[in-house]
């Protein structure tokens, strides 16, 4: 059996950083002290003209493979949904930029706020049929680039960013579960038309947390634990507004439950590895902690995943 090792985590964030309450210039009529108070973001980063997902996905993996052996890395996975162009794929042009081997495995997954968890299942998948051993995972996103200036439901919210790290097989008699919901009936509450994204928040909002609790719950019964068995979750970083219900309705204790969307936005699918990398940093995580991952929004989709920490 294959449980996953993450490690090497990095990431970059858009060169720009935008202090939310300076909208208020050109938008005299938004109430920034409402909006902060739902989304409890204080900044968001924007990528420049040079930067985009490639740039900051090549960034990113750049940090990551600085003490990992790039002859080692099988396959390459990146999570976007707002790449430069609609071809070649991000992870292709990847295994050159960076002089990655030509024998690689290379795949994008055109999936948002979800995208993290779906890609480690995906990965899990191919270990437990030895497709690959070691990948690099990129999760990469430019939303601000599509974002109308006057839009302040998106605006106040979205940052550009990319997040990678090494996942990688190991033995084990304990492997991750995961759980998946899909409802393609709210696809128009988060969709990009005409080359700007626009979201319906309510209906996210209610997607969320009709569907999340549940989601979560249904795991953790089919696995025979409880939420006081989970020593760490590691939510998306979606808003204060999202994450204050979730905590409240799960019963998450304070000190088990992580964000950091205040200081950098909701950086959609890089939002959970970003997390992670913090914990790590903080040395938060011990051996055999289980952590759950929850990823929910574009789709609309969500997935969860509950995983013992190597």
């Amino acid at each position: 059996m294959n449980n996953l090792t993450i490690r090497n985590l990095s990431h970059v964030m858009g060169s720009k950083k935008i202090s939310c309450s300076s909208f208020m210039k050109k938008n005299p009529h938004w109430n920034m002290a409402e909006v902060k108070k739902k989304t409890g973001i204080n900044y968001i980063y924007e990528s420049n003209e040079n930067e985009d997902v490639l740039e900051l996905s090549y960034k990113s993996s750049s940090k990551t493979l600085k003490k990992f052996n790039k002859k080692k890395i099988d396959s390459i996975v990146v999570v976007t949904q707002t790449a430069k162009n609609k071809l070649p794929s991000v992870s292709c042009v990847l295994q050159e930029k960076l002089k990655l081997n030509k024998n690689v495995f290379t795949l994008d997954i055109n999936l948002g706020c979800s995208g993290f968890i779906y890609a480690l299942a995906t990965l899990h998948s191919f270990f437990s049929s030895n497709i690959t051993r070691n990948t690099l995972l990129i999760c990469s996103d430019t939303y601000t680039k599509f974002l109308e200036n006057n839009d302040r439901t998106c605006r106040t919210i979205f940052s550009d960013s990319a997040s990678s790290c090494i996942v990688s097989a190991h033995s084990s008699n304990i492997s991750p579960v995961f759980n998946f919901f899909t409802d393609g009936s709210g696809a128009n509450d988060l969709i990009e038309k005409n080359n700007y994204i626009k979201m319906n928040g309510s209906g996210v909002f209610l997607f969320t947390t009709k569907t999340i609790p549940n989601l979560i719950n249904n795991l953790l019964k089919k696995n025979n634990l409880k939420i006081k068995d989970i020593d760490h979750f590691i939510f998306h970083q979606a808003s204060k507004l999202v994450l204050d219900k979730l905590k409240l309705e799960l019963k998450i204790p304070s000190n088990k439950f992580h964000i950091n969307y205040d200081k950098i936005g909701n950086t959609t699918s890089a939002s959970i590895p970003i997390v992670l990398e913090e914990l790590i940093k903080n040395k938060m995580l011990k051996k055999n902690n289980n952590l759950m991952l929850v990823g929910f929004g574009v789709g609309l989709s969500a997935a969860c995943c509950i995983l013992k920490w190597k």
